[in-house]
């Protein structure tokens, strides 16, 4: 072999093996992220009516396929409840009352109703609907008593007068899920799904409204607050005095702190939308902020957003969650205030390191990630031992309650040196020689 074929055969090898490593390289890359996008839950599609979720939950009803599913938040979306249900007997959407139709759009439930009687019809109990929405009434549609409820027969699709019917058991799920006026409700004829990294035209429109509405606000620039609403629909009467006297006090805040949105989700269903949030409103004595929880809700007419509605709701959670063990409001009954001091306690005496304290909130009987009372106090005791500061907030606090149970829904910020850490927590209390215990603790 010539001197000249030599350096042909080792060009042509390390062609060769280029390509080969090209090749490694690409399947080293590509094959392995598309196996683990259809494994990791983050690429889980979700409905299209979902722009954004910052806590809770959405209900979304399918219609074609007559089922329901609740999808949370945490890093990802993920699908935590799925379960047929039975819609109206007829299709499309609801137009008068006695169609037997299911209404499409954003809804929320208002409260709950017990059956007392038989539960072949209705089941245990029932979660009305705000149907007919503002949007509703504007288009002429009417009707009314549209529930979520339950039924112990069999359930067979599309066979209600209008009402989204779950088995009994199913609908016992939702009791921890549904917060009254909080927790959207999508209904749609089919549900579009999409991955949750699809970026939405619509999301960042609404979004820009948000923060229109919210700069207007805070300058207290009434005349640009105006222009954002509907012609017909802006804010009039003792609510446009309530919204002056709104915007001094905000006015003033807005010199020393950030009065942005928080905890922003938004909905949309075909022309319709709702964007809900917490804003700051006034700084209590303690330096702790006081809050509202908000709802815009807004119309596409002729590719242009409008605010047609909004709701202002003061701060007070624990009056909101779905009970239906008690039809009176926790915050009203002789136990919604010994609960409130319990979970004040238990937070201060975890912050100060005062273990005593701390073990007295808990029932003899506790249990919690496989650990008795003596194994979790020892196993907190370590903990606080080796953090030097621990710094915890509690907020969104929602308590239900009965005559001797009760269960305690909050977001807690834990801050130590050692830990930092934002999640859903859920405290279940029990009333033993007449004071409230914590018997189970769920993160």
């Amino acid at each position: 072999m010539t001197k000249i074929d030599k350096v042909d055969l080792i060009a042509m090898i390390i062609k060769v093996l280029l390509r080969f490593y090209i090749l490694i390289l690409i399947f080293l890359l590509i094959l392995p992220a598309a196996v683990l996008a259809n494994l990791s839950p983050r690429s889980e599609n979700i409905p299209d009516s979902i722009l954004s979720l910052a806590s809770g939950y959405v209900i979304v009803v399918d219609k074609q396929y007559q089922k329901m599913y609740v999808f949370h938040k945490n890093e990802y979306f993920s699908k935590v409840f799925e379960a047929p249900c039975s819609t109206g007997k007829n299709p499309g959407a609801k137009k008068v009352s006695g169609d037997a139709k299911t209404p499409n759009g954003i809804f929320f439930a208002t409260k709950i109703l017990r059956n007392s009687g038989p539960r072949e019809t209705y089941g245990s109990h029932a979660f009305p609907l705000d149907y007919p929405t503002l949007s509703d009434k504007k288009a002429g549609r009417n009707g009314n008593n549209i529930w979520i409820h339950g039924t112990t027969k069999q359930l067979l699709p599309s066979q209600s007068n209008g009402c989204v019917v779950l088995s009994d058991s199913d609908l016992h799920r939702l009791t921890d899920i549904i917060f009254f006026n909080k927790t959207p409700v999508v209904i749609a004829e089919s549900i579009n799904w999409v991955s949750p990294n699809k970026v939405s035209t619509a999301k960042d429109e609404l979004e820009s409204i948000l923060m229109s509405w919210n700069k207007a606000l805070t300058e207290g620039d009434i005349k640009n607050i105006d222009s954002l609403y509907l012609q017909g629909s802006e804010i009039k009467g003792k609510r446009r005095e309530a919204l002056i006297n709104k915007i001094k006090s905000i006015k003033h805040l807005n010199k020393h702190f950030v009065l942005q949105p928080r905890d922003v989700s938004i909905l949309k269903q075909d022309n319709n939308a709702v964007i809900m949030f917490d804003q700051i409103v006034a700084v209590n004595s303690d330096n702790s902020f006081h809050g509202s929880y908000n709802k815009l809700v807004l119309e596409n007419i002729n590719n242009k957003w409008y605010i047609i509605d909004d709701v202002t709701t003061p701060a007070t959670p624990d009056k909101k969650l779905a009970q239906i063990d008690s039809q009176q409001d926790p915050s009203k009954s002789s136990a919604g205030e010994p609960l409130r001091n319990l979970i004040t306690k238990w937070v201060n005496s975890w912050k100060s390191g005062d273990m005593k304290n701390y073990r007295s909130c808990y029932a003899t009987n506790f249990q919690s990630k496989g650990m008795n009372l003596n194994d979790w106090v020892s196993h907190k005791a370590d903990v606080r031992k080796n953090s030097k500061i621990i710094n915890i907030r509690i907020d969104n606090l929602r308590i239900s309650a009965s005559a001797n149970s009760a269960t305690a829904v909050f977001i807690q910020r834990y801050n130590s040196s050692r830990l930092k850490s934002k999640g859903k927590k859920k405290l279940e209390l029990k009333k033993i020689n007449g004071e409230w215990k914590i018997y189970g603790e769920i993160m």
